[in-house]
């Protein structure tokens, strides 16, 4: 009888032969291609599952980026919009700083708050009054020209009648000629300076400002530019166009002269 220790070696030697068997076939790249392709459908679906779950959280990304940059977007125009109202705003407020204060003549700022709705008059509400020492008859201006006059005064508010209205009259002087003349209002159409003498040579492109005589505007202060120049219907005198300095319509703040 065989004795099983006395086998022991070349059993050994079996296991180890076998085993080398088995790890050339692991190693060889046909079992490895052949596992591979065993293998291909699951590492597939393992690896679109990856891509979807990285391109999910990806997109998901993009849109809050997105959003972010809307909302960066919509904030830098809210604040590009108030930089252009406040640099509009500085440049009325420079044009009435042009306007300097002396012993006899003190400025009161003041806000257009209102317009009046009818149409039948061309006049505006401020936002200063009695309080603030304005009084009816004052003159009011705005950027380098004339605006208008107040009319009537509350505690806190004041009714302003603009030069345009058509109860707007007041003397004006050709500045290069030194002709005279009665400017009135024509609403939205501009003013008129009536009663120019014939040939005076007044022409487009003149500066007409306040004369000072009867009280109603003190002397020197810019009414606007003549547009053109009209005989009138009798042949009598000569009747000017002029643009108004200050563009009623447009009218944000105004300094009281009082």
């Amino acid at each position: 009888m065989i004795k099983p220790e006395k086998n022991l070696p070349i059993i050994a030697v079996l296991i180890f032969i076998t085993a080398i068997a088995v790890l050339s076939q692991i190693f060889s790249s046909d079992f490895r291609i052949k596992t591979l392709n065993v293998l291909r459908i699951p590492l597939k679906i393992i690896s679109g599952s990856a891509c979807l779950l990285r391109d999910v959280t990806g997109f998901r990304e993009t849109v809050l980026e997105n959003k972010l940059l809307r909302e960066n977007i919509s904030n830098l125009e809210k604040e590009l919009l108030n930089l252009k109202e406040a640099k509009l705003e500085n440049e009325r407020l420079k044009k009435l700083l042009d306007f300097k204060e002396s012993e006899r003549r003190k400025f009161v700022p003041a806000l257009v708050i209102a317009r009046d709705p009818s149409g039948l008059n061309d006049s505006v509400i401020i936002d200063r009054g009695r309080k603030d020492k304005i009084e009816k008859g004052m003159i009011v201006i705005s950027g380098s020209g004339i605006a208008g006059r107040v009319i009537e005064t509350g505690w806190s508010i004041s009714r302003v009648l603009l030069v345009t209205d058509y109860d707007a009259v007041f003397s004006g002087v050709v500045e290069r000629t030194r002709d005279e003349g009665a400017v009135s209002g024509n609403m939205r159409a501009g003013l008129v300076m009536k009663y120019l003498a014939l040939g005076c040579g007044v022409k487009k492109g003149d500066k007409v400002i306040t004369s000072g005589l009867y009280g109603v505007f003190e002397k020197g202060i810019l009414i606007g530019e003549v547009v053109s120049i009209e005989t009138d219907s009798g042949g009598l005198y000569e009747n000017a166009v002029i643009k108004p300095e200050v563009d009623a319509r447009k009218l944000e703040e105004v300094l009281v002269v009082r």
